[in-house]
């Protein structure tokens, strides 16, 4: 098992459902399409370690760190903006924004 760098998932390699990725010879794994978007954006940074954690903020559905900078999904709720790492955390927060508001 390997661990998303984007998330801090653990990744099984020879899982065929697992995304990976090539990024100077080195292939790294990620939990989902989201993830692995995240980081083809910027490898560098996720590899170097030196992902500002100012700059990030957990999903109030999933608590998986999203960059702020760069966020798959967002939403305004009560004059504040929730940050989602995937379409279905979005979605899901949607259908019941007062169980996950003021979770981060």
């Amino acid at each position: 098992m390997v661990k998303d760098l984007v998330c801090g998932m653990g990744v099984e390699e020879d899982d065929p459902n697992a995304f990976m990725m090539v990024y100077r010879g080195t292939p790294y794994f990620f939990c989902s399409d989201q993830c692995l978007l995240l980081f083809s954006r910027g490898p560098q940074e996720y590899v170097a370690g030196v992902v500002n954690e100012a700059a990030t903020s957990l999903d109030p559905v999933c608590g998986m760190q999203v960059d702020r900078n760069n966020p798959p999904y967002t939403i305004g709720y009560n004059s504040r903006t929730y940050y989602f790492c995937s379409y279905s955390c979005k979605q899901e927060f949607i259908a019941n924004p007062e169980d996950f508001a003021g979770e981060e």
